[in-house]
């Protein structure tokens, strides 16, 4: 209803109705309309992360799987424009979005930097450019002011700020996500 109604549009009567709920039980949860669409926007991007990143496994390379993340959440503008487009243009979005995400990319920062793979001086610094930068790229994709391969060049720009060597950069942005 979010993605297809938009913010503005939504009613709490229909929320309540397609819930099945009273709109008492709903004003016990939340305390205004903003209030549950925050709630089921974030709930939906920390389930959109943990399936994106999963659970690697202790022989994934871990710029490998960090680079894959990276260029999947920039491809939602692309594989689930109506989903992005709440994203990035909900009041306070992108703040949900690195709430979301945040735990995900900096565990797979720090197993990079662990490795050796990338160099890395403050993992929180990079992961609010990371995940800035990602935002950023897909509201120009829905925008349509990308060309395509946007996510392979962001994840390439990305990986030059952490040191990797160019030739790696390259192989690293450009791994088939497998979809």
């Amino acid at each position: 209803m979010i993605a297809r109604d938009g913010v503005s549009g939504l009613r709490i009567a229909d929320i309540t109705a397609e819930a099945g709920v009273a709109i008492g039980s709903f004003q016990n949860h939340f305390a205004s309309k903003d209030e549950l669409v925050a709630a089921v926007v974030r709930e939906a991007i920390q389930s959109l992360a943990a399936e994106i990143v999963g659970a690697p496994g202790p022989d994934d390379p871990p710029a490998e799987v960090a680079m894959r993340a990276l260029r999947r959440f920039v491809r939602l503008a692309h594989d689930d424009p109506a989903f992005c487009a709440l994203i990035v243009n909900l009041a306070h979005g992108d703040e949900l979005f690195v709430e979301a995400v945040r735990p995900f990319a900096t565990d797979a920062l720090r197993r990079a930097v662990d490795a050796g793979v990338f160099v890395i001086e403050d993992v929180d610094v990079a992961v609010s450019l990371i995940v800035g930068g990602a935002l950023a790229v897909m509201r120009r994709s829905l925008d349509g002011l990308t060309e395509p391969g946007a996510d392979s060049r962001l994840a390439r720009a990305v990986l030059l700020s952490m040191q990797v060597e160019p030739v790696e950069a390259e192989r690293l942005s450009t791994l088939s996500l497998g979809n």
